[in-house]
């Protein structure tokens, strides 16, 4: 937890906690590495993803505990495997969700749209399923 505060400029602008503006690089480039192909979930990052998906199921939002579940879940094999980044993400995430001071709903959007996206990639999304094929 950042002991930072957000403190008014003269000109009316709050700096960014690092733990926000840190959370926002990483979330951006590992989407962006996503988008061009130079990055693709390994299958437990696919699926931790599509279980934190789930997981938001009731009302649509990254929080804070959902975020350790899913990487409890994923427990040391996601540090290590496919480079660890999906992993990273989440744990730079933790200090975002958890601290409503330095909170960042763009933040909160693009990581739910990054886990979205990764767990699309898996081939047993039940938000997928079609139940009467």
């Amino acid at each position: 937890m950042t002991s930072f505060s957000a403190q008014p400029l003269a000109v009316g602008l709050y700096l960014e906690p690092a733990a926000t503006d840190h959370a926002r690089r990483r979330v951006d480039d590992l989407m962006a590495d996503f988008r061009t192909g130079n990055w693709s979930p390994s299958p437990l990052e696919a699926r931790i993803a599509e279980l934190l998906l789930v997981s938001t199921a009731d009302d649509g939002m990254l929080t804070h505990p959902r975020v350790c579940a899913a990487l409890q879940e994923g427990s040391i094999a996601m540090t290590s495997e496919n480079g660890g980044r999906f992993a990273q993400v989440l744990a730079d995430l933790r200090p975002v969700l958890h601290d409503p001071r330095i909170v960042a709903l763009d933040i909160i959007d693009a990581a739910g749209e990054l886990v979205g996206a990764v767990a699309s990639t898996t081939h047993t999304n039940p938000l997928s399923r079609n139940p009467s094929a």
